[in-house]
This record gives C-alpha cells, sequence and structure tokens, in this order.
C-alpha cells in the first residue's frame, strides 16, 4: 500500500522537493526498518525522476488550513489569481469551501462562490492569501457540491453546460469509459467501432474528444459537431499559411 501511494504521489508532481520528501518519510515510517529499505531502493529511480510542476508551491499546510475550514463551515474572503486571460493579479473573492478533490497535479478546493453565483472549483495553489475566516453556513447535504457527479461529467476541466452527447469511437474502448466515466456504449458496429453515450460538461470535455483525432466523431448534438468542426478547422488552418 505505502509503494502504491508513493508511485501515485510521484505521478502528481504536486508537491515541491522538500514537501515530496517529508511525506514520502511519513509514508513509510510505520514499516519494519527492512521494508523501509526495500522500499527506499524500490522508489530510487523514480524519486531521483521526479520532475516538480513549474513553479511548486508549498501546499501541506495550506491543505491542512483549507480542510479545517471545511469542517467548521467558515466563509472566507482571500486573495485568488486566477488563470483566466488578462487577469494578471489576485483578484478577491468571498466563498465558503465546502469540498477538496485532487485532479491532474493539482488540488482543488470546491466553493460555495459569491462572485460566481454558485459552487465553484478554485484551484488551491492559486489561493495567495487568506485576508478573513468567519462563521459560515451549515449547508443541507442535499443541495451541497456532488464530488461524484463532477467525476463523472467532468474532464479536467468544470467548464460548459451538462450536455448529453454521441459519438463514434474506433479506439479501445476502455480508453473512454475511464475519461468520461458516466459514458456507455449504445451500439457496436460490425467494423469493432462503438456508439458511444455520454453525459458530461462539454467545455472540458472539448479536450478530451479533439484529442482522439480520427479515432472518434461526434455525431450529437449538432451545435458540439459545429463547435469541433470549427476548432479543427481554425487549427489547420495555421499550418496553410
Amino acid at each position: 500500500m505505502v509503494l502504491a501511494t508513493s508511485h501515485i504521489l510521484l505521478g502528481s508532481r504536486a508537491l515541491k522537493q522538500d514537501e515530496l520528501s517529508d511525506t514520502l518519510t511519513f509514508l513509510s515510517s510505520g514499516l519494519p526498518p527492512a521494508m523501509q529499505a526495500e522500499l527506499h531502493q524500490q522508489l530510487t529511480i523514480p524519486r531521483g525522476s521526479y520532475v516538480p510542476l513549474s513553479t511548486p508551491k508549498p501546499l501541506l499546510k495550506q491543505l491542512r488550513e483549507m480542510t479545517m475550514y471545511i469542517a467548521n463551515n467558515q466563509k472566507l474572503v482571500f486573495m485568488y489569481h486566477s488563470s483566466a486571460p488578462g487577469q494578471d493579479y489576485p483578484i478577491k473573492h468571498r466563498a465558503q469551501p465546502v469540498a477538496i478533490t485532487f485532479q491532474t497535479h493539482y488540488f482543488y478546493v470546491v466553493m460555495l462562490s459569491e462572485q460566481h453565483g454558485g459552487y465553484w472549483l478554485y484551484r488551491l495553489d492559486r489561493v495567495v492569501k487568506i485576508l478573513e475566516a468567519k462563521k459560515g453556513d451549515k449547508l443541507d447535504y442535499a443541495e451541497r457540491f456532488s464530488l461524484q457527479d463532477y467525476h463523472h461529467q467532468t474532464y479536467l476541466e468544470d467548464n460548459g453546460t451538462l450536455t448529453r452527447i454521441q459519438f463514434i469511437y474506433r479506439n479501445y474502448k476502455g480508453t473512454a469509459l475511464d475519461a468520461l466515466p458516466d459514458a456507455h456504449v449504445l451500439k457496436e458496429y460490425a467494423d469493432g467501432s462503438l456508439l458511444i453515450e455520454a453525459y458530461v460538461k462539454v467545455g472540458g470535455a472539448m479536450f478530451w474528444l479533439m484529442s482522439q483525432g480520427p479515432g472518434l466523431k461526434v455525431v450529437s448534438p449538432p451545435s458540439l459537431v459545429k463547435r469541433i468542426r470549427d476548432e479543427l478547422t481554425a487549427a489547420r488552418d495555421q499550418y496553410l499559411e
């Protein structure tokens, strides 16, 4: 279990070198000395090959503090540095954190945001400074953000409207079902291709749909077919000059 967790941590690239070392040491500390030595040997190459993110920031203390804000139902006023185009400086936000999740290198904090008028995902490493923490609301569980729905409907980015889509898929079936957990096969054709249906946040799903190249063809809804056609045409046109 420690070996598996260590490899997952190394593959995440999420922590700074010192935090990574401290965490790996903590994970192995409960093992007998002989197993610790064996684990150290098994992780020598993966540990030496670790490549942190381009601008890693200390996260462990921040992760702990945010977890306590959630446990105590507190609202926050904080400075947040968005990745939106043209926003080169931190902006003040007001929101109540309700859950933490990890996906593709980053920790995200789900917050009930005043700025966005509902639940929004904030990247933990982009929370620059907490200005104020005060008593928040004890949110009804049935009305809280569902991490399960999020993981089923979102690929990489929580963006776009929930849409039922269908596409013909010619690559390995498991790749599609893993990337879009809500997906299911409607039909299998004689040539081995599949008609797959999924219920997704379109903005994020676009990243995966377009990454499949000629192995995937969206067939519905028509608005998504047009959107992908336009994106691919614009990409192709850059190479015609």
